[in-house]
């Protein structure tokens, strides 16, 4: 399928299209699947976005500030999370004075899972993007975080 823009069309239609085509890709099924092998990387696509968002976080997450974070409700995350901390990828302790809320945080070896889905995934975009000057890797780069910005507002 050729990529190009098209002349006679809007560009926000090309660039919404790219940038739709590129989310299936990357966040698809084949994908995970061909990451999980290549990768080592044993869990689930929702249970990476999760360790994923644990690993970036300067501090331990409360299951609410997590699941807005990755746009899910909060229960789903609390299960998640549970299930995560019997494979011991992820941690949790309580609240400090409400021993009701629990914090999570990835775990030494939650952190290794997402430090080699990481590792595979940058190398697959370099492939893909061979040729490409750094300038427009950094232009590319800001828009699309630009886009994700007001997505996620």
């Amino acid at each position: 399928m050729d990529h190009t823009e098209t002349p006679d069309r809007e560009p926000i239609t090309d660039l919404h299209a790219a940038l739709s085509g590129l989310a299936y890709v990357m966040a698809g099924n084949r994908t995970h699947k061909r990451l999980r092998s290549e990768s080592g990387v044993a869990v689930d696509r929702g249970s990476l976005a999760l360790l994923r968002a644990l690993a970036a976080a300067p501090s331990p997450m409360r299951m609410g500030e997590l699941a807005e974070a990755l746009l899910v409700r909060a229960p789903h995350v609390t299960r998640e999370v549970r299930r995560l901390e019997d494979l011991g990828l992820v941690r949790t302790t309580p609240e400090p004075g409400d021993q009701r809320v629990r914090r999570a945080e990835v775990t030494d070896r939650g952190r290794d899972v997402v430090l080699r889905a990481e590792a595979t995934g940058r190398q697959w975009l370099s492939d893909a993007l061979h040729g490409f000057s750094e300038e427009e890797l950094r232009t590319t780069a800001a828009v699309i975080g630009r886009i994700v910005d007001v997505y996620r507002s």
